[in-house]
């Protein structure tokens, strides 16, 4: 490993920026730059956050990209890998164009660029769990299979967990994964961000059968399973608090609330058949990290797992909220999806 000086880390989304600046694997700032809504926005917050890090002293970039295909490493970014981002944005619409923006504002810096793919912890899942059922014939000549997303936490928080672990990244985004001392054996996402539990303005798994309907009648699924769905379609609110906030006076609100526990409860009661048990189930990032409320709503579903929740813990986010009792050891873990690409990029560099 090459001794460096400061690393940007970029992780960019639908309408924001977050960057961390490190020195090697240590945190030195982080800032989030919200409501992006054209070029222009992504454009001068590439700016303001350079002329706020000096960026003479910047030795590397990172970016966070959300769909990678195949690409299981980290890799050092060029027209190659850049070409790759941009076949893959089709599967990803709401990040990986946004992301490819903002690694060619980057360009302006002639810094060495590295891209983390979000996609690269699950892609040795087994066979069984990656495959689609559709003809194998169009499954190779497009590439269509399981990728999982959120990859980077999964790992950073599965990281010294031994045996049969669940994880739950809730967040705007969610997935939920099974992962066996370490190694993934399945996630809820697929061949897009868009299967899975029910997201912010994201579907979920839904029957595939609605989409032939809805399009025979003139609308466009895509922009309606990614952009209108999952919270935002049932209760008008894609923000979770403004749902958590209305639930008592709203039924379209509770009525939301209660369709993702089940969702997230049904997922995981799916992987505890996968993994032929549990020793660990995981909450981490953003909403899974600070409502303890769906955590314990999560956890009673399982009572005949005899998991137990220690309602004190619980309620002050604690790493360990399970009571002492508890078959399954109940985890809250703080994630951290730039660290572990920092740490995947000196690997290599």
């Amino acid at each position: 490993m090459r001794k460096v000086k400061k690393i940007l880390v970029f992780n960019v989304g639908s309408s924001s920026i977050k960057y961390s600046l490190f020195r090697n694997s240590d945190l030195i700032d982080s800032e989030n730059y919200e409501r992006l809504e054209t070029k222009e926005d992504y454009q001068k917050a590439v700016v303001e956050i350079f002329r706020k890090n000096d960026e003479k002293d910047i030795d590397l970039i990172i970016h966070r990209v959300v769909h990678g295909g195949d690409l299981k490493k980290p890799s050092r970014i060029n027209k190659e890998i850049k070409k790759k981002i941009k076949f893959f944005s089709e599967l990803a619409p709401l990040h990986n164009p946004r992301e490819l923006m903002v690694i060619e504002f980057c360009e302006r810096y002639k810094k060495p660029q590295y891209a983390v793919f979000d996609t690269a912890f699950f892609s040795d899942i087994p066979e069984i769990a990656k495959i689609y059922s559709i003809p194998k014939t169009i499954t190779k000549k497009y590439g269509i299979r399981r990728y999982g997303f959120h990859g980077s936490s999964h790992e950073f928080v599965s990281k010294n967990l031994k045996g049969k672990t669940i994880i739950c990244h809730l967040g705007s985004g969610s997935s939920i994964s099974a992962v066996l001392n370490g190694k993934p054996a399945d996630t809820s996402m697929g061949f897009t961000p868009l299967e899975g539990v029910i997201m912010g303005t994201r579907s979920g798994t839904i029957d595939p059968g609605i989409i032939f309907f809805l399009k025979k009648r003139g609308y466009n699924p895509e922009e309606l399973l990614t952009k209108e769905s999952g919270l935002k379609g049932i209760a008008g609110f894609n923000d979770f608090r403004n749902i958590l906030a209305n639930m008592k006076r709203n039924k379209d609100c509770k009525l939301a609330y209660d369709m993702l526990v089940y969702s997230v409860a049904k997922i995981i009661g799916s992987y505890l058949a996968a993994l032929n048990g549990l020793d660990n189930l995981v909450f981490t990032a953003k909403i899974g990290e600070s409502v303890p409320k769906l955590r314990e709503d999560i956890c009673n579903h399982f009572g005949f797992l005899e998991v137990k929740i220690d309602k004190e813990k619980n309620r002050n986010n604690s790493e360990l909220i399970s009571s002492k009792d508890s078959k399954v050891k109940v985890w809250v873990k703080k994630t951290n999806e730039e660290k572990m690409a920092v740490e995947e990029v000196l690997k290599i560099i």
